[in-house]
């Protein structure tokens, strides 16, 4: 049920930035912007904009030029 509900809030990409978020963290520790980018190979801009995109569903925390995580929410959706 949880994880009919996250893919009704965000998009199949948003889904794709989630998953990669995830196994960085699990990977490094940590969740940086130029991370994602490199392995999803995409520009850092796109990044910062599905990164909002997430913020804006609570699915992430992220202040610019900072380490993001992800939230309990998301963390709930597996």
């Amino acid at each position: 049920m949880y994880k009919r509900g996250i893919n009704n809030m965000i998009s199949k990409s948003g889904e794709e930035y989630l998953k990669t978020m995830y196994i960085l963290k699990k990977q490094n520790g940590n969740i940086r912007v130029t991370d994602i980018a490199n392995k999803m190979n995409c520009t850092k801009p796109s990044v910062n904009k599905a990164i909002n995109n997430l913020k804006n569903h609570d699915l992430v925390i992220y202040e610019s030029y900072g380490e993001i995580e992800l939230t309990e929410k998301r963390r709930r959706f597996g």
